[in-house]
């Protein structure tokens, strides 16, 4: 265990984390806008409490699903730096979102339970727990596409890069 938090610091690491997070601000950005968006056509600020915020729900979970395609995009080709593999997109691609439905579960629960709690919330307030999980899911998610997702193909590219060095 301690090897593997050691891992998550070295200097390849740290450069790729600190691309992840720029994805992640460029994606939380692009996921806020969808998702006041989705919740203006959707009329997902309630006035009093009506029970589930089902509106709130769908605007959280599309907004997501844009971003998360997004995120795959970009992480795969700039943060990771990786070239086209298609033996393995696909496996890629599933792991990708799993690791994202996994996030998305997260926000909404975050976001649900205050709501629930607090009764219903503010644009303001909607917006602040949004933010809050998002804060709260970023070095799972990173570990996740580091280890997981981009594993093999990091293998391979670092496997080729050693043997056209020597």
């Amino acid at each position: 265990m301690r090897n593997y938090v050691k891992s998550l610091f070295t200097p390849t690491a740290i450069r790729q984390l600190m691309k992840v997070g720029l994805v992640g601000v460029f994606n939380t950005i692009v996921s806020f806008a969808l998702f006041n968006l989705f919740l203006s056509m959707l009329g997902g600020t309630k006035e009093v409490d009506e029970g589930f915020n089902w509106e709130q729900f769908w605007a959280i979970a599309l907004s997501f699903l844009i971003g998360t395609v997004v995120s795959y995009l970009l992480n795969r080709r700039w943060t990771f730096e990786l070239s086209d593999q298609p033996e393995e997109l696909r496996r890629e691609s599933v792991h990708f979102f799993l690791i994202n439905v996994a996030a998305w579960a997260v926000t909404q629960f975050v976001v649900g339970s205050a709501d629930w709690l607090w009764g219903p919330l503010t644009r303001m307030q909607q917006n602040f727990f949004y933010l809050a999980a998002s804060g709260l899911i970023i070095i799972p998610k990173f570990a996740g596409y580091r280890d997981i997702v981009f594993r093999k193909a990091i293998d391979a590219e670092s496997d080729t890069e050693q043997l056209t060095s020597i």
